[in-house]
């Protein structure tokens, strides 16, 4: 089997295997300039499988670890940015990342605050399984971008034009990228086919995570007419954008209507009320304070009127 699918025309997918038992594996992306040199976004998970599964690409693409320019992370989770410092090692490729991105890596490394379970109405038996999972280290492997990206940017990458779109939401800053000539938009966790992606897993943030999330699909849904492809980080390339950002935003909306009928209460109280793919009684652990976490940002959403103004 190749180590790597293309995608088109100079555009090529690599798939990363990932630790863990979740999703089996994350795409990083190879995408050529017309200097027969490689720019690669989003390198995958800190492991020894990662790096050699990007170098055995490079070297079927007839390239050379020199021959890597850039390597650009749309965040900072680990699955995605994990392996970007030992690909910086192996090629001497500096590393790219959105400015609000690296704020969020400081402010993870200084040590973010532990969620008040018990003004969040959590029973005090269940709050030890909680605290368990609440630590957040800075994703290992990741290191320091060389250079920071801001909206509107245009990559350096001779013969293409690769504009770098800010979508917060997932993590603050979450970035997304246009190649304009070539019809496509490299998605990394803001759109995926057919997973829900978790909101406000970066830190913390002055905005609404749902808020920032519901703007970038509106953004990002723009581009996706005829002929467009979305390559996200996971699961499978893709068309249909347009359609996809509109049942996310529903998605998310309704979630919003399901908080704003229970109001008042506490967030435990709140989120027992809602509807669960599994059902309530079978979220423990992370998944629960995923649950909790989710229905804090709806329902903060709902409160500074979100409902209203979508």
């Amino acid at each position: 089997m190749a180590p790597f699918e293309t995608i088109a025309d100079g555009v090529h997918a690599v798939r990363i295997p990932m630790p863990g038992g979740g999703l089996p594996f994350s795409l990083a992306y190879l995408v050529e300039d017309d200097r027969s040199r490689l720019h690669l976004v989003d390198p995958g998970s800190p492991t020894e499988a990662a790096v050699s599964t990007l170098l055995a690409a490079v070297d079927a693409l007839g390239r050379a670890p020199r021959d890597v320019a850039a390597i650009v992370v749309t965040h900072l989770h680990a699955d995605h940015a994990g392996a970007a410092a030992a690909v910086r090692e192996a090629t001497g490729a500096p590393v790219l990342m959105h400015a609000r991105e690296a704020e969020a890596l400081n402010a993870i490394e200084d040590g973010l605050p532990v969620p008040d379970l018990q003004a969040w109405g959590v029973p005090e038996e269940r709050r030890p399984e909680l605290l368990a999972v609440t630590s957040a280290p800075v994703p290992p492997g990741a290191g320091r971008p060389d250079a920071l990206l801001a909206d509107g940017d245009v990559l350096d990458i001779p013969g293409r034009s690769v504009r770098v779109l800010w979508t917060p939401g997932h993590t603050p800053g979450h970035l997304c990228l246009h190649d304009q000539g070539a019809d496509l938009v490299f998605t990394g966790d803001h759109v995926l086919p057919t997973v829900n992606s978790g909101l406000g897993l970066g830190g913390p943030s002055v905005t609404n995570p749902i808020a920032d999330y519901l703007a970038g699909l509106t953004r990002v849904g723009e581009l996706g007419g005829p002929g467009v492809q979305a390559l996200p980080g996971h699961e499978r390339t893709f068309c249909g954008l347009a359609e996809r950002c509109a049942g996310l935003r529903e998605h998310h909306l309704r979630r919003a209507r399901e908080v704003a009928a229970h109001p008042g209460g506490t967030v435990w109280e709140t989120a027992s009320a809602l509807t669960w793919t599994g059902g309530w009684d079978a979220l423990a652990g992370f998944t629960l304070l995923s649950a909790l976490s989710q229905t804090a940002l709806h329902r903060d959403f709902v409160e500074r009127g979100g409902l209203e103004a979508a």
